[in-house]
């Protein structure tokens, strides 16, 4: 790290190699990668063996347990197999480095209490240690510690490299730093190098050296859209585990549904669908509480502002009735498994009549359905098929296109539009208004025109079979652009004019009897084949993020791993009532939306699998097998800062919990000079490396790769 405006490299007689520099690549002597910003110093440990003797214990060395102390055990087992800080403690390095002045600190107790144990665990000849001063030291700073309770092997974890930091900090008077957002004008790196730089000016260790990352969090006001963007120091990363289908029934039984799936389409069409699902939602909530959340979501994640939301409830192709946001219904009552749920934004308050339009192509595959929403009193049936025309304008061509392109200039705004969620709205849609009414209502006499409406890509009609084709149809626009007039009457309702009123219309299909389907003609040259996907959406849950159909992981299929840990963890989240953000721009606490990333992982990263989880008012522990890598590890898909090619991680150390919430036992596994070893309170045997990957896998430790 730059800190004089140059670059110190220097090697210590005791192999201990320092960095500082502001370069994210520099040739270093030893055939060492290049390393991170972030990164100052580095530990050679290749001969951390000079230090051992034939009689050496070499670390395999179980430890006593005083009594409810197997949580400590285990902690010990992981970090004295941490070999980067163990060599900077048996080389004595770590004495020079001793602040007995740090009132937040113990003095040196700490550091020496575990010097004085690495050297009986490493240098001495016993396999079996006695941890006591090191318990000693730590309860008299931590007083939870002090009696011989059963404790956290994490929360032991954190603490002790906490009070480790102090003990060895090279800051002896801490400055007072304001930390603010990241600025306008400020870029990612720019805002992340401020906050480290004011994070070493209070916390410069080895401790901060090895294991201190950085995380980049995101938080967005959902009322004003002000971002608050802040890059966050860590020791641990602790990770929810997802919840499959099977272990939320056993929690909530029958007073949650499984699954709520919600279809959402966008504005007439112009982007896809996105499939919502919700997960453990209380059937005596109000569909009108699911709606004030999931618009925050969508605007959030889809930057799709809706005014008012409205519910189509389908089964078989058929609508059946529509739900307003404002209707007191539960989900008891809303849901069942027969049925399909789309929902629309309701853009004018004055249309207040519902007409559903189901799309279809000529091979009979039908498409999610439509709405379209008129006003009885003022609209005409041709305002009604201008509507429909917006709703299936990103899926064919304009005939209103120069002989030299390839595609039409408002398809590619449509594609544009379809992809980029920061796009304005408002010329999309003048565009399209004005596309039709060159088309079909000025009539003009032009051969592209003309040839487009020979070789229309659609058909729209009345018809009691929305499956497949039949000869029942009224049409609304063919390749004649005219009505079916050998159908005057229907249900004693008579249509001779588009400019008529959509009351004749309705009237007809008020009973059910008929429906508005939309026919594609996939021969035609004007269909948009780079868009023409039917039933394309792109799905949104509260565990995996944006996914392709047709990618679909399944959630339920009881297999987790570390991977969906960790997309689970970048997920966004919305704060919950008791957690609420004071927006700096409302001036008030809002349910924000937060989003973590990891920005910079360090030398030895650690995770904890958050397994022990508060349910009302009983905690529960989560026993599901976490498939992890014990070699391989690459965090590269979850690192948004510069230093992604540094980013292979291998397993060295778990500590390990065995039993429930009241009661249990800790052990650990871990490597050693290339073996698996088990520990277990005094007793040390070696394992296979099959075994390290369980259920009782709790905290992990990785070691970055320099090679």
């Amino acid at each position: 790290m730059e800190k004089n405006g140059k670059n110190d490299f220097d090697e210590s007689k005791e192999g201990v190699t320092k960095l500082e520099t502001s370069q994210n690549k520099l040739p270093l002597k030893g055939g060492i990668q290049p390393l991170s910003l972030y990164t100052r110093r580095i530990i050679d440990i290749s001969d951390i063996t000079k230090f051992l003797s034939k009689n050496s214990s070499h670390g395999l060395c179980g430890s006593h347990n005083l009594g409810n102390t197997c949580f400590m055990n285990s902690s010990i087992a992981c970090l004295s197999n941490c070999t980067e800080l163990t060599y900077y403690f048996l080389s004595g390095e770590y004495k020079k480095d001793i602040n007995r002045e740090n009132k937040l600190g113990m003095g040196g107790a700490l550091a020496e209490s575990w010097a004085d144990l690495l050297q009986d665990y490493w240098v001495g000849s016993s396999h079996v240690g006695n941890p006591s001063d090191l318990k000693s030291a730590f309860g008299k700073k931590i007083k939870r510690f002090s009696g011989y309770n059963q404790q956290d092997s994490n929360e032991f974890i954190d603490l002790f490299l906490d009070n480790l930091n102090e003990d060895l900090n090279h800051v002896t008077k801490k400055e007072y730093v304001e930390l603010k957002e990241k600025g306008q004008k400020e870029t990612d790196e720019q805002c992340s190098k401020r906050f480290w730089d004011n994070y070493l000016k209070r916390n410069d260790s080895i401790i901060t050296d090895l294991f201190c990352g950085q995380m980049k969090s995101t938080v967005t006001c959902p009322e004003c859209g002000f971002i608050n963007i802040t890059f966050d120091p860590f020791n641990t990363l602790n990770l929810n585990i997802p919840e499959t289908r099977k272990k939320r029934r056993s929690y909530y039984n029958n007073d949650y549904l499984d699954e709520l799936e919600i279809f959402y389409v966008p504005k007439f069409n112009l982007r896809k669908p996105v499939r919502v699902k919700s997960s453990d939602v209380p059937k005596k909530d109000k569909f009108k509480d699911w709606v004030r959340n999931i618009k925050n979501d969508i605007n959030f994640k889809f930057h799709e502002k809706i005014n008012k939301m409205i519910l189509d409830v389908v089964s078989e192709h058929d609508s059946l009735t529509f739900i307003n946001e404002q209707d007191d219904i539960t989900f008891k009552n809303l849901i069942d498994d027969n049925k399909y749920y789309f929902a629309f934004d309701i853009m004018n308050e004055n249309e207040n009549i519902c007409i559903p339009i189901y799309f279809r192509d000529s091979r009979g595959v039908s498409e999610f359905p439509r709405i379209v929403m008129v006003s009885e009193k003022d609209s005409t049936i041709d305002d009604l098929r201008k509507k429909i025309y917006f709703n299936l304008r990103k899926l064919i061509l304009s005939p209103l296109k120069n002989d030299n392109e390839d595609i039409d200039d408002l398809s590619n705004k449509i594609i544009e539009y379809n992809n980029d969620t920061n796009i304005e709205d408002e010329p999309i849609f003048e565009l399209i208004n004005k596309e039709y009414n060159e088309i079909f209502k000025e009539k003009i006499n032009d051969e592209k025109i003309n040839n487009f409406l020979k070789d229309i890509p659609f058909q729209i009609f009345l018809t009691k079979n929305i499956e497949y084709r039949d000869t029942d149809r009224i049409y609304i626009i063919n390749n004649e652009y005219l009505l079916n007039l050998s159908k005057e009457f229907i249900n004693n309702t008579e249509i001779k004019s588009y400019q008529d009123s959509i009351t004749s219309l309705l009237t007809i299909l008020s009973d059910k009897d008929y429906k508005i389907v939309v026919e594609f003609n996939l021969h035609s040259t004007f269909i948009n084949k780079k868009l023409y996907k039917l039933n394309n959406c792109t799905r949104y849950d509260l565990i995996y993020n944006e996914i392709e159909e047709g990618e679909n992981p399944d959630p339920d299929s009881g297999i987790l791993t570390l991977k969906k840990c960790f997309k689970l963890f970048c997920t966004e989240e919305k704060l919950k009532k008791d957690d609420e953000w004071y927006c700096p721009q409302c001036k008030h606490h809002v349910l924000a939306n937060k989003k973590l990333e990891l920005y910079y992982t360090p030398k030895i990263l650690i995770i904890c699998f958050k397994r022990f989880v508060k349910h009302y008012t009983y905690w529960e522990k989560n026993e599901e097998t976490i498939i992890f890598p014990t070699n391989n590890l690459d965090m590269k898909e979850f690192i948004v800062g510069p230093d992604k090619e540094h980013s292979v991680y291998d397993l060295f150390a778990v500590s390990q919990h065995y039993g429930g919430t009241g009661f249990g036992h800790y052990t650990a596994v871990c490597k050693n000079f290339n073996k698996w070893y088990s520990y277990n309170d005094s007793s040390v045997h070696e394992t296979n490396q099959s075994d390290v990957v369980s259920s009782a896998a709790y905290v992990l430790f990785y070691r970055r790769r320099t090679d």
